[in-house]
């Protein structure tokens, strides 16, 4: 029986051709198909090494997120040791029989790999730069780069600051001599050390220095033996602002008494303007002569960080600066200097709040932000915008 044509052009199977051809395709299909799975790999390397640095960070300065009783928490090494981690084995094992590390304060899993939070997903050691800052290569491919502060005073040395009064209210005027104001706080090598000072008559003290963390300070009035007792919080850059006020009136009739020291705020004028990125209230001259004015020091607390830019005294800039901008806790020198006469009211405007401490940045809401305020004399208001 004869076969047609067809039936053998059928029969004769695949060309050389065609299995090359097909070779081929399937050859660019699974390079396309590993490409994408390294690809993949690669991706989740970079987000398990992001939240290994975020971890880091944390250890270092605490989790920011964490609250008990109205304060935050939790500061990390930084908080416990006084100081920033010289390396990282820091936060895993105590570095000299401190009695002030609290650590371990990385995760339990790496109880089990005691080398792990020192390497990157691609097995790499870290970076670990200043005490505050850590970097990945990414593998050759992404590198990354995070840090606990700008730089590692922001969480060393931070100022504390705060005012006294008797219960009345009055400020200790010339009684402020008998007044020591005193905090203790980890010395950075294991134990604890203290600080003191003297408020000045208006009742304003500050202290600097001091690292973050919940730390005991005390004011004690020697003629009375009167003591109080508070915890400032001290939060990385911002630093603390704690309030006293001593049981009785002990100050009545000692040159303090209301508006001796001078500015106090007028009730209901703070208000956020504009695109609520200005701050804008009155201050009156509550005292019975001159106050001269050098600089101020604005303290908030605000996410994202929020940075000033300018103030204006009445229709005067007497602020102007963009590298860097003003943030909660920095002092702001006034120039020319203000005189506000008794009895007189002037409006100030903290301006241009920013996310960036520097060059560009995104405008802030500052609507409902708590300010506290002291001034160069000592004089300290406390407002929030509306």
């Amino acid at each position: 029986m004869t076969r047609t044509r067809q039936q053998i052009w059928r029969s004769r199977g695949f060309t050389l051709i065609e299995i090359l051809m097909t070779i081929v395709v399937i050859g660019i299909l699974a390079t396309v198909a590993l490409r994408s799975l390294q690809s993949g790999i690669d991706q989740s390397r970079v987000r398990e090494t992001q939240e290994e640095m975020d971890e880091l960070v944390m250890a270092i300065e605490g989790n920011p997120g964490l609250y008990a009783n109205g304060l935050r928490s939790d500061f990390g090494y930084v908080g416990d040791v006084g100081t920033v981690p010289s390396t990282l084995d820091n936060l895993m094992t105590n570095p000299g029989s401190y009695a002030t590390w609290k650590g371990p304060y990385m995760g339990r899993r790496f109880t089990q790999d005691a080398d792990g939070y020192k390497r990157d997903a691609w097995g790499n050691l870290y970076t670990f730069a200043s005490g505050i800052t850590i970097s990945s290569t990414g593998g050759g491919t992404t590198a990354m780069t995070k840090s606990a502060a700008s730089v590692s005073t922001d969480l060393t040395s931070t100022p504390v600051i705060g005012t006294i009064t008797d219960a009345a209210g009055n400020p200790p005027g010339d009684s402020s001599v008998a007044i020591t104001v005193r905090i203790t706080y980890p010395n950075g090598t294991g134990s604890t050390t203290s600080a003191t000072t003297t408020p000045n008559n208006g009742g304003a003290f500050s202290m600097s220095g001091i690292p973050i963390g919940n730390h005991t300070i005390t004011a004690v009035y020697r003629a009375t033996a009167d003591t109080v007792y508070a915890l400032a919080s001290s939060l990385p850059k911002t630093g603390a602002f704690v309030n006293f006020r001593l049981p009785g009136s002990p100050f009545a009739g000692s040159g303090g008494g209301v508006g001796s020291s001078g500015i106090e705020y007028v009730s209901g004028t703070a208000q956020a303007t504009g695109a609520g990125d200005t701050v804008q209230f009155n201050i009156r001259n509550a005292g019975s002569s001159n106050v001269t004015i050098t600089s101020l020091r604005a303290v908030y607390s605000h996410s994202p960080n929020a940075y000033y830019e300018f103030i204006k005294w009445g229709g005067t800039t007497v602020f102007n600066n963009n590298d860097p901008r003003a943030g909660s806790g920095d002092t702001a020198p006034i120039s020319p200097s203000q005189t506000i006469a008794a009895g007189a009211t002037v409006t100030l405007k903290l301006m241009r709040f920013l996310t960036a401490d520097e060059g560009s940045g995104s405008a802030v809401d500052m609507t409902g932000t708590s300010f506290t305020i002291t001034f160069s004399d000592g004089s300290v208001i406390t407002f929030t915008p509306v």
